[in-house]
Formats: C-alpha cells, structure tokens, sequence
C-alpha cells in the first residue's frame, strides 16, 4: 500500500472543525467531541454524475483532485509544533482567527503519518482545545448579539428623538458589536440594523451639516479674536479653546477647507501671542539672572557688616563712636532691606522651575541681615528705655533749670540712638517725647524747645536724615501694608472698617515727607490706587435694599435645600411622594418674595421641578441642567475677575468671551462698581439653582467665591 493509500485510509474528516456559521449550530461542539480521529467518512458526491465519474478514476487521481483545493503539508508534524502557540494565544472572542486555524489544524491532522502516533495524540490535543474554544465562542457570539440587539434598541430611541451625539455612539457601539458575528447571528443583527440605516444616514448628514455651521461661526470667531485687543495669556487660552471645541465637533461638510481656513486664522490670532511669549520667556531669563545677582549683592552686604561688627567690637572705641557706627549699620541694613525687596518684587516673574531654591536663598538672606539689625535693636531698645527713665525723672526735678539743660542733652543722644523695631520707635518716642515736654512746659517753654536741636555738623545732620528717611519709609510700608489687608475682608466685615481707613489715610498723610523726593512719590501712587480700590469698594457694598433681596433668597433656598435633601434620602417612590406631600404649599405662597422677579422665578420652577419628579432618580437630570447653568454663573464671573477656569469649562469660557467680543462692541464700558454689583447679583442666581447636591454646590461657590474675592480686591 502506498503512502497516498495510507493517508487517504485514515481521513478522519469528522474532525475537521466548520469554516462557517460556528456558533449557528447548537451540536457542533459536542458532534466533534463525540467523533473518534481515526473514523474514515467517506465524501459523498454532490449528484449522479459525479458519483459515476469518481467511482471510475483511480483512487489516487481523487487524491489528486483534492491536493487541487487543500494546501499540502511538506511535513505536517512540523506544522502541529507551529500551530500549537498560535491556537494556544487565542481568545473566544477572536471568531475569524478560531474558524482559520481550525480548519487548518484539520488539514494538518489528515495528512499525519499513521505511524506517527505522538503527532496524532498532539493533533487530538489542539482538537481539544479548539472545541473548546469553539464553545466558549459561540457564548461570546451570543452575548454580542444580546449586546447589539440592545445597542439597536438605544439607536431607535435616539432617532426617534433626533439625538444625533446618541445615535452616532449607539451606531458604533453596535458596529464593535458585529465584529465578532458570524453567520446566522451577524445576519439577523444586520437585517435589524439595516431598518434603521436611512434614517441614521439623514441624522448623520443632519450632523455633518450642523458640525459644518458651528465650524463657521467658531471661524467667524477667530476672525473677530484678530481684530479684538485681547492679547497674551488671555488670547492664547482663548484659541486653545477654539481648538479643543473643534476638536469635539468632529467631521462635517466641507470638513478639509474649513479646517484650512479655521487654521489659517488661528495661526494669524496667534501670531502676537508668539511675540508676547517670547518676550516673556526672555524676561523671566532676565529676572532670574537679576534675581541670582540680588541674592550675590546680599551675601557680599552681609559678609561686609558681619566683618565690620567684630572689627568695630575688636577696636577700642568710645561709647559714642560705638553708637554712632550701630546707628550707621542699622540704617545702612534697613535701606539694604528695603532696596532688596524693591528690586526682588520688580524682577518678577520667574520660572517657577528655578524659583524654590532662589527663594530659599533670598528669604535667608533676608533674615540673616534683619538678625545683624535685631541683636543691635535690641540694644538700642535698652538705651531708650534708659533715656526716657532718666527724661521722666529730670520732670520730678525740682531744679528746673539742670532739668532742661539734662533734657537738651538727652535728646541729642537721643538722635544717635539707633531704631528699634517700628512699632516700639513710635512708643519709646511717644513716651520720651511726653517726658521732654512735662519738663519744659513747667516753664512755659515754647514748645519748639522740646524739639532736638539740630546739629551744626554737616555729617551729623546728614546721618540723621538718612535715620529718618528710614524710618518714615517703614512707617508708609506698614501704613499700606495694612490698608491693603482690609479689602480682604467680606462685605460684611470690610464694612466696618471704615473708620480704620481714616485713620490709616491721615496717619499716612501725617508720616508722608518732602525728605523721601521720588520715593515719596511712589508711595503716593501706591496710596492713590489703594483708595481708588476702597471708594469702588466701598460703593459696591449691598444697600438695604440688597441686603434684604439677600436675606430673602437666603431664606427661601434654605426651604429648597431641605427638601432636596429630604427627596434625595429617600429609598422608596412611596417615601419620595409622602416627602413631596409633607411640603407647605401655603407656607412658601406666604414667604416674602425677592424683590427682583427673575430670582421669584427660578426658584418657583425649582420648587416646580421637584413637585412634578416621581423618584429620587429624577432629580439627577434636574441636577445636571442645574449645574450647566451654575457653571455658567462662575464661568462669567471668572472671566470679568480674570482668573483661572477649570479645564472642564475652558469651551464655555471661549464660547463666552466670543459672546462677549460681540456684545460690547459700540459700547460704553461698565465700571469696577458695577462689575461687584453685578456680581453679587449673579451669587444670589447661583444660590437659586438647584437641585444640587452639597458636594456640587460647594465647589461651585468656591469658584465663585475665588473669582469674586479677585473682584473685590480689585
């Protein structure tokens, strides 16, 4: 017997696994399981003719036929050992991959040796496996036909309602459905889907369309963003989100040359940015070098006046000499400060890369410098102390005049004492100024007298006008620091403040000296924009008429919120309705109204909104248009203070400011005082909508609040 006999002895076609329509025939898995390998079936004819023709060739011109349509294997147990890996990768969701290397491995398994019995144990092995993927193929198949049957279903409710977002997900969801089908089941899943096929190509063209004339007008944008004053930071998020709306917008009509012209435009609006960007990115180069070269200044000032102390304190000098060089160093070290800061707030910004270790080195510095002034104001703290006991003791003095002449000495001594800290300077001299004039008003003394007298030495003079040059800059930097605090404060605390402001304007006014020349112009120009800060703020406070507005919708979404609450806890639509039914109709018809009617009204159609729901599930749609509008409100808001937007909202952002582009062209611009009213205005429309839940409305009214607190400060 030949080897072509032998092969041809022991066919066990049986166990060749389908090529088609896998999971379509429930026995399969199990009618090949239940075949023996070597069970030879004969092939059977397709009509008379041929079954006449075959029975009249010889046995190895059928081989031959056959050997015409099935791949030969040059050595098929080499084939098994390259099949093994590959059927052992697959997954049961792999339908085409399954159905290929079956039928392979049938091919393969035919054209064994009958001899080669560990070929055949491996070859029934793979078969194995392959029923068994086989079966838990024909699972998956069917759980993706329940899947795309369901994804047809949210595709007809979609183009029922003309929801083009939701058909066009559905339409793909199903598409990734069919993916794995075959046969039978693919089939029945198209013919459903081809129903629906014209009316998604009319949605999806619709779509195209719209896609098309919202490309327009956010390129009729861009064209407006050109021609707008926006410029830098401001100009670049807006385009980036142009960008990130088109983006979202997907394909449309004409989708190649709009995006060409969108582009051009976007490439022209943000030309100036590169500019802007560019020079930015020099500065900050240039701010951290002047930055670096402040933090060497300040090292070299404090190796400097850390040697001259120990050679000062090594040297033999007089007491007054002593003093005078400590009141010289602790000038010297306040204007060093004072210079610092200047120059550190001026050379701003820096990369912030670069800038934690520069400031480490800076603010150390810094507090090097004020411990070398601390330890010899500490000691200049003492010798006034000493000055103003011996000044309050000459006024029990009954010997007028050694009292005066002991006075006039102390307080040229006085002089050259060094500054303390800037609050204990104004008491120690207020308290040895008092002394100075109990002792020379005993003697009806003009007094002028109670004056230090001035020196007739050049140096001396100039030394002391260096002193209080000092002294009345940290005296106007506390005075403004302070006045800057203040419109900090909420409405209701800033309010009070008032008075507070006087007196910090006059004493500024009194501290404020023709001695600082240019300097004392820039701290008027700082005084000057703080004011104009308090009077908008100042006229922007809520009257009485808004304040009650106020306490009003306060008092009436407190009732909303409770109730929200209330329906959110509940677990059954029974409790859900017995909490609407609890409500007090005729109570909130009783409530004092706002007296602006748009906040009557939404806060009736909230109340509205949550009589007509039926479940607990029902306020989360009416939470989430609620908080649409919500971010709306803080978005507004957020660009008027020109502070940040979350990334979520950076669209509406640009969606808005384009609004806005459009409205104010012609017209007048609405002051800083209108812009707070306005926004307190849009606060009590934010604490009106609702249902939302506590989480959503406090991190809303934190933005709010953020963008508000920039407005207030101006």
């Amino acid at each position: 017997m030949t080897s072509t006999d032998t092969l041809n002895s022991e066919d066990p076609t049986t166990d060749a696994l389908p090529v088609t329509e896998t999971a379509d025939t429930a026995d399969i898995p199990e009618a090949i399981a239940a075949t023996p390998p070597t069970t030879e079936i004969t092939p059977q004819p397709s009509n008379e003719s041929e079954e006449h023709d075959t029975s009249a060739q010889p046995k190895t011109d059928a081989v031959a036929s056959r050997e015409k349509t099935q791949p030969i294997y040059a050595d098929p147990i080499a084939e098994l050992s390259v099949l093994a890996p590959l059927i052992k990768a697959l997954t049961a969701k792999q339908t085409t991959e399954i159905n290929s290397l079956g039928n392979r491995l049938g091919e393969i398994r035919k054209q064994l040796p009958l001899d080669a019995s560990l070929a055949k144990d491996k070859g029934q092995e793979l078969h194995a496996q392959m029923v068994a993927l086989l079966a838990s193929n024909k699972a998956h198949q069917e759980e993706m036909s329940s899947k795309a049957n369901a994804y047809i279903e949210e595709l007809k409710i979609a183009l029922e309602g003309g929801h083009s977002d939701a058909s066009l997900s559905a339409w793909d969801k199903i598409q990734s459905a069919l993916i794995p089908l075959s046969g039978k089941l693919r089939n029945g899943v198209q013919k459903q889907l081809n129903e629906h096929r014209t009316r998604y190509q009319e949605l999806k063209d619709w779509k195209l369309f719209a896609s098309a004339e919202k490309k327009k007008e956010l390129i009729a944008a861009m064209q407006l963003l050109i021609e707008s004053e926006i410029q830098g930071p401001e100009r670049a998020k807006a385009i980036s989100a142009a960008h990130q709306e088109w983006k979202t917008l997907g394909r449309s009509q004409q989708n190649e040359s709009l995006w060409k012209k969108f582009k051009k435009l976007s490439d022209e609006a943000y030309a100036p940015c590169k500019d802007h960007f560019k020079q930015r990115k020099q500065s900050l180069v240039e701010n951290f070098a002047n930055r670096v070269a402040l933090c060497t200044q300040l090292e070299a000032d404090l190796e400097r006046l850390s040697a001259s102390e120990k050679n000062d304190g090594a040297a033999v000098q007089s007491e007054e000499d002593i003093k005078a060089a400590q009141q010289k160093q602790s000038a010297e070290i306040g204007a060093i400060i004072t210079a610092a800061e200047k120059s550190w707030k001026e050379t701003a910004p820096v990369e912030q890369a670069k800038i934690k270790e520069l400031q480490k080195r800076y603010y150390g510095l810094l507090n090097a410098l004020r411990k070398v002034r601390r330890e010899a104001s500490q000691e200049n703290a003492k010798r006034k102390q000493d000055a103003i006991a011996q000044a309050e003791a000459l006024a029990a003095s009954e010997d007028r005049g050694e009292a005066m002449r002991a006075a006039k000495e102390l307080q040229r001594q006085w002089k050259e004492i060094g500054p303390t800290t800037h609050k204990d300077d104004q008491n120690y001299w207020r308290a040895f100024r008092a002394a100075c004039d109990s002792i020379f008003s005993r003697e009806s003394t003009d007094t002028s007298e109670s004056r230090p007298r001035r020196e007739n030495s050049t140096g001396r003079s100039s030394k002391s006008a260096a002193v209080d040059i000092t002294k009345i800059s940290q005296e106007l930097d506390t005075l403004l620091t302070e006045l800057e605090s203040l419109l900090g404060a909420d409405d209701e605390a800033f309010r009070q403040t008032r008075e507070r402001y006087q007196d910090l304007s006059q004493q500024f006014s009194a501290a404020l000296s023709p001695k600082l020349g240019k300097r004392g112009r820039e701290y008027t120009e700082r005084f000057t924009t703080l004011k104009r800060r308090f009077d908008t703020r100042y006229k922007s406070l809520p009257d009485k008429k808004q304040q009650q507005r106020i306490e009003t919708v306060t008092a009436l979404t407190n009732r909303l919120d409770a109730l929200e609450q209330s329906l959110l806890d509940t677990q059954t639509s029974e409790e859900f309705q017995a909490v609407k039914t609890a409500f007090d109709m005729e109570d909130w018809r009783a409530q004092i109204r706002p007296d602006d009617a748009s906040l009557t009204t939404i806060l009736d159609k909230r109340l509205d909104a949550l009589l007509n729901a039926n479940a607990a599930s029902d306020l989360e749609k009416l939470s989430s248009e609620a908080a649409q509008q919500a971010r709306k409100l803080c978005t507004e808001l957020e660009i008027s203070a020109n502070v940040e937007t979350p990334t979520a909202d950076q669209p509406l952002r640009m969606q808005l400011q384009l609004e806005q582009l459009k409205a104010v062209f012609g017209q007048a611009k609405r002051s800083a005082a209108d812009v707070i009213k306005h926004s307190r205005d849009e606060q009590l429309r934010l604490q009106c909508l609702g249902p939302l839940s506590k989480a959503q409305r406090d991190a809303l009214n934190e933005r709010f609040d953020a963008a508000a607190a920039k407005l207030n400060r101006g």
